[in-house]
């Protein structure tokens, strides 16, 4: 990542789109240099074309360090984001394990507080995935910082939510400097993937508990 100049004169005075030398093969490498249009301040040229991101080295404050501003292109979709975005895919997977039917005979059938050891490893499970979403969004939110994201998401909406910070994270990262959305869609689809697995197996629960239910009633 190329940091901001602190002045006009330490940027070349050509544009790099009209200097590149294609028998040399000779390229220009990213960073900041003066608008191709002649207009006041810098423009970033990614190695290859003008991207149309401006900045004006006037406005900064004499003698203050300039903040990191991250350039197209810089890598942000990474192991931390995309760890968020799956670990719900192991609630999905417990969930896909648990005997729901079984659970609803033992806690339906009788007036006395049972404990189900499979859905309290489950419960236990969710609860470690929402701390780890947490923490993996704190590590998120530091790496994006230091990588010149200005005001990038913050992670405390981890805590409603892993979709909520996954989905404000990928439009703010997209605006700064580009990018897709592949994790929203894909935890997206983990979600709609949950539903559909909760459904189908409350389904069948209650497609086994209701006749034992039925045939327990004297006639």
């Amino acid at each position: 990542m190329t940091e901001l100049p602190r002045n006009q004169d330490s940027i070349p005075n050509h544009d790099p789109a009209q200097h590149q030398d294609p028998a040399q093969h000779k390229t220009y490498a990213p960073g900041w240099y003066p608008d191709p249009s002649g207009a006041p301040g810098l423009s970033w040229w990614d190695g290859a074309r003008w991207t149309g991101q401006r900045h004006d080295p006037s406005l900064e404050v004499y003698g203050a360090t300039p903040p990191l501003v991250a350039g197209p292109g810089t890598r942000v979709n990474d192991a931390l984001l995309w760890t968020i975005v799956l670990l719900p895919v192991l609630s999905l997977l417990a969930l896909s394990q648990f005997d729901m039917a079984t659970y609803l005979m033992k806690t339906l059938s009788t007036t006395v507080p049972t404990i189900d050891p499979a859905y309290v490893l489950l419960q236990v499970l969710s609860f470690a995935i929402y701390v780890a979403t947490i923490l993996l969004a704190f590590f998120d939110y530091r790496r994006l910082s230091r990588h010149g994201i200005a005001r990038p998401f913050h992670w405390a909406w981890t805590f409603l939510s892993a979709g909520v910070y996954v989905i404000g994270r990928s439009v703010i990262v997209r605006r700064r400097v580009g990018g897709t959305l592949t994790a929203v869609w894909a935890w997206v689809a983990i979600v709609v993937a949950g539903l559909v697995v909760a459904v189908a197996k409350m389904s069948d629960a209650m497609t086994s508990y209701l006749p034992a239910v039925m045939d327990s009633i004297p006639s």
